[in-house]
């Protein structure tokens, strides 16, 4: 019959956790199995009639004297009387147990119980000296147990386990650190996680640092319970963990690209996205409440690294050549995700034959003229036009030489009126050189375009920008007063 025995002292309680196989793994409890003692106690029975006489600070917990200098090994092996040997100090390994020596011997005494280095570091019943070896957790739960049913989930860690941080651990020890059962189950990192935290974060931080946190959490610096987690020492190497972000069921609805906007705000989406997610699609200058968003390098955690990608509505059937009415009504819902820019690569693109239907230059001309499309929104009627016009043979090659409108004898005495309807008709051929020639005060002809009773400032009044096509300032004044 096992019995149960219980050292406290100020109400500090020392309970190892008995795992239902009745062993607990020596990773779990701090020791590390790999390790061989070199040194052969046996033989040196007779030479140490006590353990302190090496081990000088095991009863004063004093880690950095627990094993003996080197040098004290050649007071007999000095090559003459004995031959010389070779043994290299241990160095005191990490643990995470909530142990010390000095306060676990002065708590057996408290409690009547004969202890000594041979009750824990030796084999029962086997000869002093003998088969020497680390404290093994059949050891330990000999005398102290627990009633948990699962040593990795129903246990209090802290009863027995210090932080992470304060472990000493190497990279290898915290590898060897095992995953609990009901971390693998469900979506644990999506929902259970941060439950967990907030209910215990001693059991987190028994496994984890705050570094962990805060490699995949962008808004780390603002979360009470990440910052109440110990960070790794700056001697500690962290073994580099994979970043994952699980998608939330809202992101997965239909439309959530375009609704997204009503729920956006730190509180809400920093936990997992920088500043450079929004900027992947938001153009600048993008929205205030973004500016409180970490961008990608201010912070450990990657974030989730989106990439451009189109809303549902853009990609429904015939959205591209009927998009104007959408970018019409409301230029701002555009104007989030594209620039001018956007816009000119296809609508100004000659090659593009996505905007027009096919053969469209040939038969532009009536719709140009109709005003069906404003042509000036993509193109330069000066240049773009032109330098087809040109290449066509329609240009016209002076005031009275032979050109485009040769069809009609008396054009020249007729052009008056085309040129009110549709100036924007003969810039596509003429500059305004050509027109200066005649209606100028200075010109040959001094011909007055405006014609008898003309209201200049009614002209003005609904289209300022007509009169610039002649004059350099407005001639009535307003926005320079020059005439």
């Amino acid at each position: 019959m096992r019995t149960e025995r219980r050292f406290r002292t100020g109400g500090w309680m020392l309970v190892l956790t008995l795992l239902a196989t009745g062993l607990v793994p020596g990773s779990v409890l701090g020791q590390d199995a790999r390790h061989v003692d070199p040194f052969d106690h046996d033989t040196h029975a007779g030479l140490f009639p006590v353990c302190t006489g090496c081990h000088t600070g095991v009863p004063e917990g004093d880690r950095a004297s627990f094993f003996p200098d080197p040098s004290a090994c050649t007071n007999c092996h000095d090559g003459e009387d004995l031959v010389r040997v070779s043994w290299m100090r241990i160095a005191p390994e990490g643990s995470n147990l909530r142990f010390r020596h000095d306060r676990h011997f002065a708590d057996a005494a408290d409690a009547g119980e004969d202890m000594t280095c041979r009750t824990c570091h030796q084999t029962p019943d086997s000869p002093r000296m003998r088969d020497v070896h680390r404290a093994q957790a059949s050891q330990c739960i000999s005398c102290h147990v627990h009633e948990a049913t699962s040593h990795l989930e129903d246990a209090s860690c802290t009863t027995c386990h210090v932080p992470l941080a304060e472990s000493g651990y190497s990279t290898e020890r915290i590898l060897d650190i095992p995953v609990p059962p009901d971390h693998e189950k469900g979506p644990f990192l999506a929902q259970v996680h941060g439950e967990m935290a907030s209910g215990d974060l001693n059991r987190c931080a028994t496994c984890h640092t705050q570094d962990r946190c805060s490699s995949c959490h962008v808004d780390a610096a603002t979360v009470a319970e990440i910052q109440a987690m110990p960070p790794a020492p700056t001697d500690m190497i962290l073994p580099v963990s994979a970043v994952h972000y699980s998608v939330p069921e809202t992101h997965g609805s239909y439309q959530w690209m375009d609704a997204h906007g009503f729920t956006a705000g730190y509180a809400n989406c920093a936990t997992c996205h920088t500043r450079n997610d929004c900027t992947a699609c938001h153009v600048s200058p993008i929205p205030e409440l973004m500016q409180e968003f970490p961008a990608r390098g201010q912070v450990p955690a990657p974030g989730v690294g989106l990439g451009r990608s189109a809303p549902e509505s853009h990609w429904t059937e015939g959205f591209l050549t009927g998009h104007a009415p959408l970018a019409a009504s409301d230029e701002s819902y555009c104007a989030t995700c594209h620039t001018q820019e956007s816009c000119i690569a296809c609508h100004d693109a000659p090659t593009a034959p996505s905007y027009h239907p096919q053969n469209f230059a040939l038969q532009h001309a009536a719709a140009a003229y109709g005003r069906t499309m404003e042509c000036q929104t993509c193109h330069s009627q000066e240049e773009f036009c032109r330098s087809c016009h040109v290449q066509q043979g329609l240009n016209s090659r002076g005031r009275l030489g032979p050109g485009y409108h040769d069809g009609q004898g008396v054009w020249l005495f007729q052009h008056g009126l085309a040129a009110r309807q549709q100036l924007e008709s003969c810039v596509s051929c003429h500059t305004q050189n050509e027109c200066m020639q005649c209606h100028s005060l200075k010109g040959a002809f001094k011909i007055n375009p405006h014609g008898p009773d003309f209201d200049a400032k009614l002209a003005q009044s609904k289209n300022a920008q007509i009169c610039l096509a002649c004059h350099l300032t407005p001639p009535l004044g307003g926005g320079g007063g020059g005439k």
